[in-house]
């Protein structure tokens, strides 16, 4: 699932008035532990700073859904897994997305997040570890609930993905977002004529935005230390 949000500008900038959004330490000074990353303690800890930045809105009347952003190891590096949506899909096509979907009746919602997260992946439940849920994010129609968890080592490339749903898979490393020609913004004007910024993050297989990015920085922030992470005042973001 993927936030589609119509801009009034799609340029990415970095004027020094939005330099809160980049990081001013090189990610080669940060080494990412793997242990103390997935140390059961520290999952807690994320997810409940994960909660407390995700904010309170208002859900009446939005169908729902959930999505999992699954950390995984990639060649030894502590990242975080992407699909690339088909061009076919009604909703976000070819955009970049966290494995997630509709919430089916009956079921909870971090079941929700478990099997569209197998079925678009080709895992097995068994090896996704959730940690937890924020709060729902909420776009124009849908309220969405992003849960954290730990889906171990693997290799996206050998991933046995649903191409019905998903082009490829392909994951970016934590450190990746620590460097500061990484992350970029955008911007646009609501009718009310509040100023809307959202990060966008650069990277070698598809830009990340909308929904997803906001997602990735939520996550970002709860999990990698202030000083290695781009700022962005959640006062700044609204959905309609």
């Amino acid at each position: 699932m993927l936030f589609k949000i119509v801009m009034q500008s799609k340029q990415l900038k970095s004027l020094p008035k939005f330099s809160r959004f980049l990081s001013h330490t090189s990610a080669s000074t940060q080494y990412f532990d793997l242990h103390y990353i997935f140390f059961k303690e520290n999952s807690i800890k994320y997810v409940k700073s994960f909660k407390s930045l995700c904010p309170r809105l208002n859900t009446d009347n939005k169908r729902q859904a959930a999505v999992l952003i699954p950390l995984c190891i990639v060649k030894d590096e502590v990242s975080l897994l992407y699909t690339l949506r088909t061009s076919n899909l009604k909703r976000n096509s070819s955009q970049v997305s966290f494995p997630g979907g509709m919430h089916e009746m009956d079921e909870k919602l971090q079941d929700t997040a478990l099997r569209e997260s197998c079925e678009e992946l080709g895992i097995s439940e068994s090896s996704i570890d959730i940690w937890g849920s924020g709060r729902f994010i909420v776009s124009k129609d849908i309220a969405i609930m992003p849960f954290l968890g730990n889906i171990g080592v693997i290799d996206p490339d050998m991933l046995n993905v649903n191409h019905e749903e998903v082009q490829y898979a392909f994951a970016i490393p934590l450190k990746h977002f620590c460097e500061p020609a990484n992350c970029k913004y955008t911007y646009f004007r609501q009718k009310s004529n509040r100023l809307m910024v959202l990060p966008v993050y650069t990277n070698d297989y598809k830009k990340i935005w909308g929904m997803t990015a906001y997602m990735t920085w939520l996550a970002l922030k709860s999990i990698i230390p202030e000083k290695f992470t781009q700022s962005i005042s959640s006062s700044l973001y609204k959905i309609n």
